[in-house]
């Protein structure tokens, strides 16, 4: 039969594919599908049916039960596990389903994991995944890796436009010739130069890198292009839509780090942002530099504010092994009466005692550079030596100064009665007369300073407090006293990693003058605790009467060492081991470094969204009273110790 027209051309061509398929039908019956390879790419138009190895059959999925890399000796397992985008395993909780296996997953992550040898320097790493198949559907993944050489830096120049000298910055490199190429570094070492230029008056700098590499030889020639561009000063500030805030703009202007002509400089525009948000009337801050003409050397800059709802409320209840159950509540208004006001009102209860103040803040009062602060409020506290009762109120005018620190002076009162002290404490106490109200009427001065970068958990920074009080009779105050305390806090990262080193020194003194022979109990420093040398009770460290009470001291010296760290276990729980140090004296002059007691320790954190919560167990490495110290206490914490 002649076939033609129509069937000339579709007729034969469908009997071939027609043939065709069924060839190949009959030889997939005959042959199981090899296991793809990992890296491979189907050349098929449709995707090959899933691999079942024959120990997994009847099993709906795989999981993985191991996962191990093997032969990465430069680079860090650890390092390349994060790089993983697949679920790893773990052996913690005991009781967590293993993650399931999908060879896809396994496939890209070994493409990912070479492009990261790429940017570490390694350029013909090569990544051979075993994988081993168990009963109950149970996968074991083993990567063994050849790293092969690293590119080694062999050449590095930096060409500076114009007659800026930048030589100093040379000991800073992160990257030097004889180095391993990576891509951090070199992207540090540009990011050298464009964060050093825009905080000495240069912000229009442009850094541009060339990397000459040559993969046979493994090495790499860089080229960096430095153009700092001209000198800038900062021109006049701007609050944008300042009419719609209720904040005065006085206010705000109080808290810029820098002024109209100074040379300009981008660190003080991130200072003048901590520092707005640090008054805790906004909650979205942001200064920019406007767009000018590139001759211009004059930038304005534009403060753009949102401020945060008027009021805020907070409750809490907790325990603790010395307060025992503790609970607060506190209310804050923000902008009282317009003008950035701020008014707090605070309660507190435990079996410590309880305390109830209020505290208002009057920001650039009149116009100036001070901001008005006055506090009062009433406490009793049931402290193990004594028990007493008072009243307080503070004026003061603050202000900031350079070096992040913000000075302070005015006015105090305050109304004290102790009792229920024991006979034996008011033997030694001769200064001290039960139910008797003391008035104090002093001067205040002092000094803050906060640099740390962050209020919950710091890894840099410190903090810094000195308060000076100053009660003699021409103030009206019927105990006279001068008193200083010192409290200094560091924290500090280790490189990147998450262990924190973290130190604090505490220095107390007060000493009676004018017609005043003996400090009031009340007044009088004690040591030891959770928040203060933890291998002692509270307040039990120092001097005692002769029935092991407390009795306080006019000196007051505590160190503290802590290292902080996260734990394997899980993500959210971190370690501390500390050293505690310190002790309490009864003069001036009795003070000696001999006689301080040692407190070592270890704990757990719990990193919850409020803070860290943990436990800690010291050992007091000389106790006072072998009969009746104990030979370790434990504490229970909200947050760390400081």
């Amino acid at each position: 039969m002649r076939v033609t027209g129509f069937w000339q051309s579709w007729l034969l061509p469908l009997i071939l594919v027609l043939t065709l398929v069924g060839v190949s039908r009959g030889l997939g019956a005959e042959a199981a599908a090899p296991e793809p390879a990992i890296g491979s790419t189907p050349t098929a138009p449709a995707p090959p049916a899933p691999y079942e190895p024959p120990a997994a059959a009847g099993h709906a999925t795989l999981t993985l039960h191991a996962f191990r890399i093997v032969g990465a000796s430069t680079v860090r397992v650890k390092d390349l596990k994060k790089e993983l985008s697949m679920q790893l395993p773990s052996f913690w909780p005991p009781w967590r389903t293993p993650p399931p296996f999908r060879l896809q997953d396994l496939e890209y992550d070994v493409e990912r994991l070479k492009n990261f040898y790429r940017r570490q320097g390694f350029y013909h790493t090569q990544i051979k995944p075993e994988i081993n198949y168990g009963p109950g559907g149970a996968v074991d993944v083993t990567l063994k890796i050849d790293e092969g050489p690293w590119v080694k830096v062999t050449d590095l120049d930096v060409e500076v436009a114009g007659p800026m000298d930048l030589s100093e910055l040379r000991s800073k490199w992160p990257l030097n010739p004889g180095d391993r190429f990576a891509e951090k570094p070199y992207d540090d070492l540009k990011n050298l130069y464009l964060n050093y230029l825009p905080n000495h008056g240069y912000p229009r700098v442009r850094v541009k890198g060339r990397v000459y590499l040559n993969e046979a030889t493994n090495t790499a020639k860089i080229l960096l292009s430095v153009n700092p561009g001209p000198v800038c000063y900062f021109g006049q500030v701007r609050i944008k839509d300042a009419e719609k805030l209720e904040t005065p703009e006085a206010a705000v202007l109080s808290k810029l780090t820098f002024k109209t002509g100074q040379l300009f400089n981008q660190e003080k525009l991130f200072d003048t942002q901590r520092k707005l948000y640090a008054t805790d009337l906004f909650r979205s801050v942001v200064l920019t530099p406007e767009q000018v003409p590139p001759q211009e050397p004059t930038i304005p800059i534009v403060v753009e504010l949102v401020e945060k709802k008027k009021r805020s409320l907070k409750a809490g209840l907790g325990y603790g092994d010395e307060e025992k159950v503790r609970a607060r509540l506190g209310l804050r208004y923000r902008n009282l009466w317009g003008g950035g006001r701020l008014l707090d009102l605070d309660a507190r209860y435990s079996s410590l005692g309880y305390l109830f103040s209020e505290s208002f803040t009057n920001p650039a009062v009149f116009g100036a550079s001070f901001d008005f602060v006055q506090q009062s409020g009433a406490r009793r506290r049931d402290l193990p030596g004594f028990n007493d009762r008072a009243f307080f109120t503070q004026s003061r005018l603050e202000r900031d100064i350079p070096w992040d620190l913000r000075v302070y002076f005015g006015h105090g009162l305050e109304f004290a009665r102790p009792f229920n002290l024991p006979v034996e404490t008011l033997i030694r106490l001769e200064g001290t007369q039960p139910e008797k109200m003391y008035r104090a009427s002093f001067a205040l001065l002092g000094l803050r300073q906060d640099t740390t970068d962050s209020h919950i958990e710091p890894r840099r920074g410190g903090i810094m407090n000195l308060g000076n009080e100053f009660a003699p009779t021409f103030l009206g105050s019927g105990l006279q006293f001068t008193q200083s305390v010192l409290d200094w806090r560091r924290y500090q990262a280790l490189g990147d990693s998450k262990f924190v080193a973290a130190g604090r020194v505490r220095f107390g003194l007060i000493q009676p003058i004018q017609s005043t022979t003996q400090i009031p109990i009340s007044r009088l420093f004690f040591s030891g605790g959770a928040n203060s040398v933890r291998g002692y009770k509270l307040d039990y460290l120092g001097p005692r009467n002769v029935g092991g009470d407390p009795v306080g001291g006019e000196t007051v010296l505590e160190f503290s060492l802590e290292g902080r760290f996260p734990l394997p276990i899980y993500k959210k729980i971190g370690g501390v081991i500390f050293l505690d140090a310190g002790n309490v004296f009864s003069r001036i002059h009795n003070l000696d470094l001999g006689q301080l007691k040692y407190s070592p320790g270890v704990g757990l954190r719990y990193l919850s969204p409020i803070g860290a919560i943990g436990v800690d167990i010291a050992f007091p490495t000389n106790r006072i009273n072998y009969q009746q110290d104990s030979p370790y206490q434990v504490h229970f914490t909200v947050g760390y110790g400081f």
